[in-house]
């Protein structure tokens, strides 16, 4: 070691032995502890550093040289010669041996004994000889107030002995030849596959070593195969090599180790999950009312109905409370919808239907969303709606479960307490359960499962203790109930915006009674009277909350506000909206031996009142208000029987377009119709005999006027060089 600048090296003995000569150097025994550990025990230089039986080591040289040195005090003691040093033959005194080892087992907390036991392997601490126990105490000596005395002590004695590999180098060149290129797959080969690839390599070195007269290779173990793997990759490595990446990063990776928030609906994870449970659609008590021919036609629609539902959760990630659980056979957004719908609103009437004892989470808002990639989670539907509530909607990485570690976990949970003890389990991957048949088994009705799931989620989850980050054992309900009071919850969101944004749209046109939606619950309000009468016939659009029909939201076109409705119908204002249904269609079922009764009844009725009408006109003599087919048939005939068609008056003889010039070579010459034909005389400038039209006349009606017709010239008496035209007064030619 350089005494200046503190580096230490490794030097050859022949190079050191040539430093001994000159006078600047120095050597000691004390002040290079530190050193000597980090070059024994390769850079480590704390016990806390080294394996479990090396740091053992050190403890226990360490309780044999503190007994060491109090012998030695107690001898410096009884002699009076304080400078007293011991010696080999005084360590090696049975009497001093076991005083040593009485005061190392109090230091080591092991016993120590001074011989072994009789019989096969032990694991006894047994005392060294005394030049052992002379070196060790040397040690001790020499180390500094600053020297980790454990570390200085525990040498690596131990291993000694052949050291020599067991395994030869081209074996071992061929077994990385076998990982390299064979084993590390995909598809998750074994070692045993990896095992038979080796000795195909084996033999094929074999075959070409004894050709050369060389010494065959041995064929290593499966066990050792892997251990050489090992020591090439490092376990992460190997999973990264076998499972991929994005199960690496699930398995391994970071992120999970966070408190991501401290308000209660400052964020919350949503995620969806494949229920391992087989439910039906035998419902309990109207299954035992349907016939024999409506069991089998629902046996038949079981076989499609009996499925794997899906469930949709969303946990709150600072008090870890569960603030909504849908069920769905499709994932869609509107399931999605459903979710958020739940969690901001009040689950008052799930705890009371369900006969619940803990309180569910209150109605609040959601500062972010977070989800995972899924198409019923992720898609435009359901971001808008949640940026419409004044949420951020947050997308986490593809097969990144730390992304989302509170409610991933939860699924673990549930499945473990909850759905493998229902009827009609599948188990947690296919095969797991031979001898149990799920869909036999599958009697379970999915409201029967969801009261079950709505107990778990209310009463069981919120009061377990939650180990997770930032928990610390405490139940989330709790949590829950410490943020209210000290940092309360996320601003709750108006009724009318979470209705336009989450609820059902209907496009109705309002009448005096309001607007009936879904065909029969009506919603009015005086204000939205008022506006309809300013926009007549204009259809409005109607936002209702599915869980609450209490109000219903209306948005009129160019109208700046927002009108709030009431429901009509008292009767239903407890009630959800498939509970109305449920409760129409139930009016609406009946027996069909009753429909019978009642749809006879009203035959023979009518019947009756139609006979008695008939009875009542022929007593009186009334004529009828109607006529028979036959009757009207013989009307027609009479109507049309005898009629004469008048033809219309003839018209006067006129030409069309083209034919007033047709049928002449002369261009002087206009044919007039009939083999009538004017003659132009004079200059006639500016005559255009192209032009159809130009020359009209009137047909004669005898031959004698078509005679004298052809003889009168076209010359006016007034202008006899006037052009050839239409003449002023119709039907006078000069």
């Amino acid at each position: 070691m350089d005494s200046e600048t503190g580096e230490v090296g490794i030097i050859p003995f022949s190079t050191f032995t040539e430093l001994l000569k000159k006078s600047e150097i120095d050597i000691s025994d004390g002040g290079f502890a530190t050193n000597v550990v980090s070059l024994r025990q390769g850079g480590r230089q704390v016990a806390e550093q080294f394996s479990a039986r090396s740091k053992k080591n050190g403890e226990f040289h360490y309780a044999i040289s503190v007994a060491s040195a109090e012998l030695r005090r107690e001898i410096r003691k009884n002699t009076g010669n304080f400078n007293y040093q011991l010696k080999i033959r005084d360590l090696d005194e049975p009497e001093n041996r076991k005083y040593i080892a009485k005061v190392a087992s109090k230091h080591f907390q092991n016993t120590v004994r001074t011989t072994k036991s009789r019989g096969g392997q032990n694991t006894d601490w047994v005392l060294y000889d005394g030049r052992t126990l002379r070196k060790y105490l040397k040690i001790f000596d020499s180390a500094g107030s600053e020297d980790d005395l454990i570390a200085l002590l525990a040498t690596r004695e131990h291993q000694k002995g052949n050291r020599s590999p067991r395994i030869d180098e081209p074996v071992k060149q061929l077994m990385t030849q076998a990982w390299d290129t064979f084993g590390l797959d995909s598809k998750g080969l074994s070692v045993a596959n990896v095992w038979d690839y080796l000795a195909t390599l084996i033999h094929d070195e074999n075959k070409l070593r004894r050709s050369n007269k060389l010494k065959e290779l041995p064929l290593p173990s499966q066990k050792t195969l892997k251990a050489h793997r090992d020591y090439l990759l490092l376990p992460t490595e190997v999973m990264v090599a076998m499972k991929g990446e994005n199960y690496t990063r699930n398995k391994r990776g970071r992120g999970s180790t966070d408190i991501r928030a401290l308000l209660v609906g400052e964020m919350a994870y949503i995620d969806e999950c494949k229920l391992s449970l087989i439910t039906t659609a035998k419902e309990r008590g109207f299954w035992e009312r349907l016939s024999d021919e409506d069991r089998m036609a629902l046996e038949k629609i079981d076989e499609f109905v009996q499925q794997r539902l899906h469930l949709l959760l969303m946990i709150d990630v600072a008090s870890s409370m569960p603030l909504a659980w849908v069920l769905s056979d499709k994932p869609k957004a509107e399931a999605t919808l459903a979710l958020l719908r739940m969690a901001t609103r009040d689950k008052t009437r799930e705890k009371i239907k369900y006969g619940c004892q803990g309180d569910p989470a209150p109605a609040m808002g959601i500062g972010s969303i977070m989800s995972d990639n899924g198409s019923g989670l992720r898609n435009k539907v359901v971001i808008g709606a949640a940026l419409g509530l004044g949420s951020r909607y947050v997308v986490g990485r593809t097969y990144a479960s730390t992304d989302r570690t509170n409610v991933e976990r939860s699924f673990g949970t549930l499945e473990s307490q909850v759905i493998k003890l229902i009827h009609g389990y599948t188990g947690r991957r296919p095969g797991e359960l031979p001898s149990y048949d799920a869909n036999a088994n599958g009697v379970l009705v999915t409201e029967e499962l969801y009261g079950i799931l709505t107990r778990y989620f209310i009463d069981e989850y919120p009061s377990r203790r939650h180990m997770g980050i930032g928990m610390g054992g405490r139940r989330p309900a709790e949590v829950l109930k410490e943020l209210n009071e000290t940092r309360g919850l996320f601003h709750p969101i108006d009724e009318d915006t979470r209705r336009i944004h989450l609820g059902l749209k209907q496009s109705l046109t309002p009448t005096d009674e309001g607007v009936r939606a879904f065909s029969g619950i009506w919603y009015n309000s005086d204000e939205f009277q008022r506006a309809v009468d300013r926009h007549p016939k204009t259809k409005v659009s109607v936002f209702i909350d599915p869980d609450n029909l209490t109000h219903a939201t209306a948005v009129i076109p160019n109208e700046g506000q927002v009108f709030r409705l009431r429901l009509q119908i008292t009767a239903f204002a407890d009630l959800t909206l498939s509970e109305v249904f449920e409760l129409l269609q139930a009016h609406r079922r009946e027996n069909p031996d009753v429909s019978e009764i009642y749809e006879d009844r009203i035959i023979a009725t009518r019947k009756k009142f139609y006979a008695e009408l008939n009875k009542i006109g022929v007593e009186h003599g009334l004529s009828r208000s109607y006529s028979t087919i036959e009757e009207l048939k013989a009307m027609g005939e009479r109507m049309f029987s005898g009629a004469r068609v008048v033809p219309s008056p003839r018209k006067a003889p006129t030409l069309q377009s083209g034919e007033i010039s047709a049928g002449t070579d002369n261009p002087e010459e206009f044919s007039l119709g009939s083999g009538l034909r004017a003659k132009v005389t004079g200059d006639a400038p500016g005559l255009d005999a192209s032009v159809p039209g130009r020359i009209t006349h009137k047909a004669a009606d005898t031959p004698q006027d078509a005679a004298a017709t052809e003889k009168t010239k076209l010359t006016s008496k007034n202008d006899k060089n006037r052009p050839m035209g239409r003449p002023k007064k119709k039907g006078k030619f000069a």
